[in-house]
């Protein structure tokens, strides 16, 4: 009878754990087995707990890994560990993503009371000219986090690791934690 998850109720065990019934001796080797990886074998376990290393697989110990399932139970393992590491990454990168429309969010916001505390229209060009770069930076800065969470959201839904994204410079840091010491 084949394994399925289908066969199995909410009491018992998961694939991998030890079933009704299974000896603790060939579930300890069972383990052994687990512990190897996708690329397992009986033969390789069965060296291991009998500490031969040019053991051939004893006909006991095929009948008992038929028996108890093991390439099934391995199969199921490994697609839940697959798939725990999958919404574990998904998770992280969904969180990665809000921590940087927040942070985009604060630099244009911190923007946005630079322009309107500069009083634009009444400096002489000069005073103007002196604040060009530092609002060229913080503009560029912006709009690149912008730019990369726009591609983000369009090339597969991945984000770009955290060391893709633009560095802010010193001038953008003093800015933006003047803006956050103000919301404190």
């Amino acid at each position: 009878m084949r394994y399925t998850k289908e066969m199995t109720n909410d009491n018992s065990p998961k694939a991998w754990e030890q079933q009704p019934d299974e000896p603790p001796n060939w579930y300890n080797r069972f383990e052994i087995y687990l512990g190897l990886g996708p690329s397992r074998t009986p033969t390789a376990a069965y060296r291991i707990w009998t500490g031969g290393s040019n053991s051939k697989l004893s006909s006991t110990a095929s009948k008992r890994a038929k028996e108890w399932r093991w390439e099934e139970r391995a199969i199921a393992y490994d697609r839940a560990n697959r798939e725990e590491k999958a919404a574990f990454e998904a998770a992280r990168v969904a969180e990665a993503r809000q921590r940087n429309r927040r942070l985009n969010t604060k630099i244009f916001e911190a923007i946005s009371v630079i322009f309107d505390t500069a009083d634009l229209t009444n400096l002489t060009k000069e005073e103007a000219r002196a604040l060009l770069p530092s609002l060229r930076g913080y503009l560029r800065t912006a709009s690149e986090l912008q730019r990369r969470e726009l591609q983000s959201t369009q090339d597969t839904d991945q984000l770009p690791a955290s060391s893709d994204w633009p560095v802010l410079d010193q001038e953008s840091k003093k800015v933006l934690h003047l803006y956050n010491a103000d919301e404190e």
